[in-house]
């Protein structure tokens, strides 16, 4: 398919659904988790050569259906799909284009990850390093926290009883908020480091995962009484 990009007038349509769409989502899922996506997106695609009609729309809607009014939280990914399918369609995005963009947001989530499902389109490995990479850094650390509030973990924000630089690998509740905030980081985020695909993202990613671990150390001291 020829690459003919995205015309300024469809991004800002695009955005401006999305945002109105997104206010309902949980707070590590709202309008700045979508734009620093595509944000990331942009700056990995255009240095991969991805086909930005594509990769845009699809990290604008990958997350704009709510998880919680979903069955489970797997099924948010296909309901999203379907929304980006029925308003592209509606400002004249092609059928073959829709299709893949549907591709796109449907293999490029942690959930189909955990599903055995990886991402085969170059389109599809970008969104998912950009996904990947807001739930890693300062960032990753804000909107755990802020999804353990907004969800309410079992044990709150958490004590951390192991090692930052060799964590265990904790089981992740997909239909709901893990036990804490600090059992988070090992269930997911201090793994996202080894499933990223692109140059660009695992540089990204080592920085990010770096600033994570420190993050971690200086927790573990604090509530130890070192510091």
């Amino acid at each position: 398919m020829e690459q003919k990009g995205i015309t300024p007038e469809e991004e800002k349509r695009i955005k401006d659904y999305v945002r109105e769409k997104v206010r309902f989502n949980d707070i590590a899922h709202g309008w700045d988790h979508v734009e620093c996506v595509v944000n990331i997106a942009k700056r990995i695609g255009s240095k991969e050569g991805a086909n930005m009609r594509v990769l845009i729309p699809a990290a604008y809607f990958h997350d704009i259906v709510p998880r919680k009014i979903v069955a489970e939280h797997h099924e948010h990914s296909k309901a999203s799909a379907q929304e980006a399918k029925r308003f592209l369609e509606k400002i004249g995005f092609s059928k073959r284009e829709t299709e893949l963009i549907i591709r796109t947001i449907l293999t490029a989530s942690y959930e189909a990850h955990e599903k055995g499902v990886e991402p085969e389109l170059l389109e599809a490995k970008v969104l998912r390093d950009a996904d990947f990479l807001d739930a890693m850094g300062a960032r990753g650390i804000a909107r755990v926290f802020a999804f353990a509030g907004a969800y309410g973990c079992p044990r709150g924000l958490g004590k951390l009883e192991w090692d930052p630089k060799n964590p265990p690998k904790l089981k992740m509740n997909l239909n709901g908020p893990d036990p804490s905030a600090i059992y988070h980081f090992a269930s997911k985020l201090l793994w996202l480091k080894d499933l990223i695909f692109t140059r660009e993202g695992k540089k990204l990613a080592k920085e990010r995962h770096e600033f994570m671990i420190k993050f971690l150390e200086r927790y573990k001291k604090e509530m130890e009484g070192v510091l």
